[in-house]
């Protein structure tokens, strides 16, 4: 089965979680977006959708990880300057280490979505997908609000 480019639909979902994973959000929103509108496979536009909405979850946990620690970072100061410390809390070692710990978080999650992207690109050639609670919960109330 082809879609109106012409293109093989697991292929074309392919090209999308590639697309997802090494173009990110920006070029993820494009053709999700003409895929919604100008595609009629539904295992087209729910592979577009389950790669759009990995892109932007992923997205979304990295910003809270990187902007946890600055949050707490700026209470502790603000608790030791109340308290009267020498030493503001961001100087600390510890604070490193928090750092770390983070950023390591972060890492999992870009790890976890690349692996996710890949293995969904890999399976889309076949047509097949893996089934992810969360998203196809997503999904399933977006379809139905469509055949409404």
């Amino acid at each position: 089965m082809k879609a109106k480019l012409g293109i093989h639909i697991g292929f074309f979902a392919c090209i999308i979680f590639l697309v997802a994973q090494f173009g990110g959000l920006i070029p993820a929103t494009l053709l999700v977006g003409y895929v919604l509108i100008c595609e009629e496979n539904d295992f087209l536009r729910m592979s577009a959708i389950k790669a759009f909405l990995i892109v932007l979850a992923a997205s979304v946990l990295n910003f809270l990880i990187g902007v946890i620690p600055d949050i707490l970072f700026e209470l502790f100061d603000k608790l030791s300057r109340i308290f009267g410390a020498d030493t503001p809390f961001s100087s600390l070692r510890a604070v490193a280490k928090i750092e770390q710990i983070f950023n390591f978080f972060s890492w999992l999650v870009s790890t976890g979505k690349a692996i996710l992207l890949l293995l969904l690109a890999f399976l889309a050639c076949q047509i097949k997908t893996v089934k992810l609670p969360v998203i196809e919960n997503l999904i399933g109330k977006y379809a139905e609000k469509e055949k409404e």
